[in-house]
């Protein structure tokens, strides 16, 4: 499957997309206007907080994710999505590796100072992405 990380991106900054049915993690997927995309993995409970990120250059021709740097751990290298395998309701849900667990948009952000866009970076962005 051919795809663009930047059409998932909305026409804001960016899209928070979060794994369904989730028990034990909250898995979150990140798109940005550029094509980046971000995945992090928090755990849930009383010490809930970050359990570990890594970024993407978008897809490959495949539809698979290109990530910068694989996580150090097998356990993190797992849940990792791989290939994007299905886009539903008009791209608010995207299935990766056949699972039967979606991701669902969550979120709809303008600026994300935490991950480097900035008011003027998304300005900039949406010029040359036009």
């Amino acid at each position: 499957m051919t795809a663009n990380a930047a059409d998932f991106s909305g026409p804001t900054c960016g899209r928070r997309y979060e794994k369904e049915l989730e028990t034990h993690f909250r898995d979150c997927l990140l798109f940005y206007l550029d094509g980046r995309i971000k995945f992090e993995r928090y755990c849930y409970g009383e010490a809930a907080c970050l359990v570990f990120s890594v970024w993407a250059h978008g897809f490959d021709e495949d539809g698979r994710i290109r990530w910068d740097k694989e996580p150090e751990f097998e356990t993190d290298q797992k849940a990792l999505p791989r290939v994007l395998t299905d886009v539903q309701e008009d791209g608010t849900a995207l299935q990766f590796d056949c699972a039967r667990k979606r991701y669902v948009m969550t979120e709809e952000f303008d600026t994300d100072k935490m991950n480097g866009y900035s008011r003027f970076k998304v300005f900039l962005l949406r010029q040359t992405h036009r």
